[in-house]
């Protein structure tokens, strides 16, 4: 024992002095000025080598000046570079005696960023619900849920045009849970340093690579030791899963767990790892999601009509890193949508950098939640949950690394943004063409006035941690409302083409695509459409055109090896048309879902006049963890029942103390 004890010890010393050596420097984002020898064209032009050699030069020549040592982690932007410096007393002044040096244009700190989400114990009601039907609830009709964002009433007339391409930066996926089946493309991971990534990359902190595959962001007492950003030991979030699920995962209608739009197709983009991430991480990762050049990252085939980010920092936008890239990607035609934090108090960055789409969280009664963060550069607010109407989604039973697929709960801003990304994917199918300022125009526009209730304060700048009735001072433009969303479209008449089995098509493989429920100008409901394949993408000349058949509102469609992707077109007599733009790509096998006609009727608890199919998503033996983040059961079908006397004693009094203010 006492050996044991003697080898633990010295491990942690080890580790000690390992993380001294690691975290001895201060990690800086620095962008040159143009100049005749640096030219703009020159960087841009020049392969990645030729970037890193010129960027050590100007360090070496910053270094002698300076008397001061610089390395290169890798090149950043255009013409920037991230690079780490010795710390100390006097890390700041040298950073100030930087910025007076004629080749620079801005130093900034490589700060940190982290999730914007909490882990409550399981809600009351969600738990004393044999049918989970109070998991969806912010999907439910308004005269339940009055801060639903009422998709309920949207799939009543609409099924969904899809698929509109939405970036979720985060801490990677699970491609195997059954809620992201056939909803995903290839990603990438941006996550380099080896603390934080922990999924085997090498030492130099300048590896990167296109598996955006989540390995696990728990951390034990040696990550405590080994980065002392960390602030304690917790178990894995599984927080990207959670989020993409939420945004665009199959409906598992036998767990009570419902998507905004099932038609979507995410992309993964990892920026996130053990204890966060670093923002200039971030930065090229939002960059990259829009399309854009990133130096070392292939280029993105798909690019983001929206781009996710559940994550942040304290303090004010750094406009030279995470404040240029929302920028251009705003100028590339994406929207970021950002949560706006959980202290309760002022936005966190990215939220409140200028082009962002901020938002805040709402609780079930459609007060401001009190961790939710608030202030004048929110946009819009949507449902964050509270402890007893958390949010649920796709998540893990492993603690540290995945383990069984499951269900669970969290609450924070994290979800309230991937509602408002998954509502402006939803106006985007139905409006290719529209531009950044529409979308986000509409989304506001069409959003409900926020409720005034009795006894509650007003939120005002001082009402720091507590619930209060918003204002569209400080909680956005109103909550969001996506069926006000969709009919500000009806207008023209509503052209639905969707496939109950995702976009993403292997090669070779057929899916089914539906155009019922399209209506025409006036409102009525068509029997008859035409289908056509245009814009169609190959990877050889010679390979053939896809392939349809036809059968009156539905078409089978076969994609061919050697088309990489291609729009189908679907058309009513009177001219209104709809595109679902379809990818092929080997994403693994996709999973049957629910006709999005019997949604609605199952989250609100009226007869559909059928059942729920056997063979829906979910039925498969997955866990149900039951509540936070714990490890949680890996029998199928568990969790949510009836609770026995004691434990019905026990929610109450927690619901009691969680109503007020829960940190995990």
């Amino acid at each position: 024992m006492q050996l044991r004890f003697a080898i633990q010890s010295s491990l942690f010393i080890l580790l000690g002095i390992v993380s001294t050596i690691s975290w001895s420097a201060d990690r800086w984002v620095i962008q040159f000025k143009d100049s005749p020898d640096h030219g703009h064209a020159t960087v841009q032009s020049s392969s990645l080598e030729s970037r890193k050699s010129e960027l050590r030069a100007r360090l070496a020549e910053l270094s002698i000046v300076h008397k001061r040592t610089f390395q290169l982690v890798r090149p950043f932007g255009e013409r920037g570079a991230v690079i780490t410096t010795p710390n100390g007393s006097d890390a700041e002044q040298a950073r100030l005696r930087l910025l007076s040096d004629p080749m620079i244009e801005s130093v900034e700190l490589d700060r940190r960023i982290k999730l914007r989400a909490q882990s409550p114990l399981i809600g009351v009601l969600n738990g004393l619900d044999p049918s989970r039907r109070s998991r969806s609830w912010f999907h439910q009709d308004l005269s339940t849920q009055p801060a639903s964002i009422n998709t309920g009433a949207m799939w009543t007339n609409f099924h969904g045009t899809a698929p509109t391409v939405v970036a979720v930066l985060d801490t990677g996926v699970l491609p195997s849970h059954p809620m992201l089946q056939g909803h995903l493309l290839s990603g990438y991971d941006f996550v380099a340093d080896p603390l934080i990534g922990a999924d085997g990359q090498g030492s130099t902190g300048s590896d990167r690579d296109s598996d955006p595959t989540d390995p696990g962001d728990g951390v034990g007492p040696a990550d405590l030791l080994a980065d002392p950003v960390c602030g304690g030991v917790s178990q894995s979030s599984w927080h990207g899963t959670f989020v993409s699920a939420l945004l665009a995962g199959n409906p598992v209608p036998n767990e009570g767990v419902f998507s905004v739009n099932w038609n979507a197709v995410v992309l993964p983009v990892r920026v996130l790892g053990k204890c966060g991430g670093f923002s200039s991480d971030l930065a090229d990762g939002i960059r990259w999601a829009a399309g854009l050049s990133v130096p070392g990252a292939p280029n993105n085939p798909f690019p983001a009509k929206v781009i996710n980010l559940s994550l942040g920092a304290e303090g004010a936008c750094v406009a030279s890193i995470e404040g240029a890239a929302i920028s251009a990607a705003r100028q590339a035609g994406s929207l970021v949508v950002v949560a706006a934090g959980n202290d309760g108090s002022t936005v966190d960055s990215p939220a409140n950098c200028p082009g962002a789409f901020g938002v805040a969280a709402i609780d079930q009664e459609g007060l401001k939640a009190n961790y939710s963060n608030f202030g004048p550069s929110i946009q819009l607010s949507a449902p964050g949950g509270d402890a007893a109407f958390p949010i649920w989604s796709a998540s893990n039973t492993g603690s540290d690394g995945p383990l069984t697929n499951t269900y669970n709960t969290k609450i924070g801003t994290s979800f309230s943004s991937p509602m408002v990304a998954g509502a402006a994917s939803l106006y985007w199918s139905l409006d290719p063409s529209a531009s950044v300022a529409t979308v986000e125009n509409l989304l506001k526009t069409t959003a409900r006035p926020f409720l005034s209730l009795g006894g509650r304060p007003t939120c005002t700048a001082d009402t720091v941690d507590v619930e209060c009735n918003c204002t569209r001072a400080l909680c956005g433009s109103g909550m969001l409302d996506v069926a006000n969303l969709i009919n500000s479209q009806a207008a023209g008449g509503l052209t639905n083409l969707f496939s109950n089995t995702g976009n993403v098509i292997p090669p070779g493989q057929t899916r089914t695509f539906s155009a019922s429920g399209t209506l025409n100008s006036s409102g009525q409901e068509v029997n008859a459409v035409s289908f056509d394949v245009i814009n169609v993408l190959k990877s050889s000349a010679d390979a053939p055109n896809p392939i349809l058949s036809v059968s009156g509102l539905e078409v089978d469609v076969t994609a061919p090896s050697g088309v990489t992707g291609f729009d189908l077109r679907a058309q009513t007599a009177n001219g209104r048309t709809a595109i679902a733009s379809v990818i092929v790509a080997n994403q693994g096998a996709t999973s049957p879902t629910l006709l999005a006609s019997l949604l609605s009727p199952l989250i609100n608890g009226a007869s559909a006049g059928v059942g729920a199919p056997s063979s829906a998503v979910g039925n498969s033996v997955v866990g149900d963890s039951g509540s936070g983040s714990g490890t949680g059961s890996s029998s199928g079908g568990g969790g949510g029942g009836a609770l026995n006397l004691l434990g019905l004693l026990a929610c109450l009094f927690l619901l009691h103390c969680f109503k007020k203010k829960n940190t995990v």
